[in-house]
């Protein structure tokens, strides 16, 4: 079964999004527009339950989760929810977490946490305090640091994308897997570890990069 759930939502000044998925990918787009649109694409086979979506505000926090219920102690019934959201360019994300399924968030002011244990990860031009996954890897574009981040993986690669005007002191560790970088810095390796660490300008902010079993890839705009 598919269902397709289209939903449009005011949003003030200060509000803060939040976002949770259990199976199924999770696309966030910052718009020119006023309002917060949703399209919700659910799917369950038939021996699973149709999965629902719940949204809430509280305070200036508004949150919508998919809600999976387990059939028969089994499992889910194959049951997933594709998100797509366009998200007005001044309203943040707070949090974004997903299980089974990728994330992706482009050209939104500021995010704070964003996490999924099996999908990858893709952040371009946006902001971001923390982005982890456990298999998957992590693409980020920063178009400017505006405060410390960290990025990290157990099993994938990482690409991250920094302007050479940014303010900001980069350090990246890895195990299985090269670390490479188009800006200069000290690489070290000792015992199969290996890490990397440059300051551009004034190092003002924090951002550190590491994953387990994958590459590193530093690239400079």
């Amino acid at each position: 079964m598919i269902e397709v759930v289209e939903r449009e939502y005011k949003v003030g000044e200060g509000t803060k999004l939040k976002i949770g998925n259990v199976n199924g990918t999770i696309k966030i787009e910052g718009y020119e527009g006023e309002t917060i649109k949703l399209k919700a694409e659910k799917k369950w086979g038939l021996l699973g339950a149709e999965p629902k979506i719940k949204v809430k505000k509280e305070g200036n926090v508004l949150e919508i989760k998919a809600e999976q219920k387990r059939n028969f102690g089994i499992g889910i019934g194959g049951s997933a929810v594709n998100f797509e959201i366009l998200l007005p360019k001044g309203i943040e994300i707070e949090k974004v977490g997903n299980v089974n399924g990728s994330i992706g968030i482009k050209g939104v002011r500021r995010v704070g946490k964003v996490s999924t244990v099996n999908g990858s990860i893709v952040l371009e031009n946006c902001f971001f305090e923390k982005a982890s996954t456990v298999n998957g890897s992590i693409k980020a574009v920063f178009s400017t640091m505006k405060g410390d981040s960290v990025i990290s993986t157990i099993n994938g690669s990482i690409e991250v994308y920094i302007p050479r005007k940014a303010d900001v002191e980069i350090e990246a560790s890895g195990v299985n897997g090269k670390i490479t970088s188009e800006l200069p810095g000290e690489l070290k390796s000792a015992y199969g570890s290996k890490s990397f660490e440059t300051v551009l300008g004034e190092g003002t902010h924090k951002l550190k990069i590491s994953t387990v079993n994958g590459s590193i890839v530093i690239k400079a705009l």
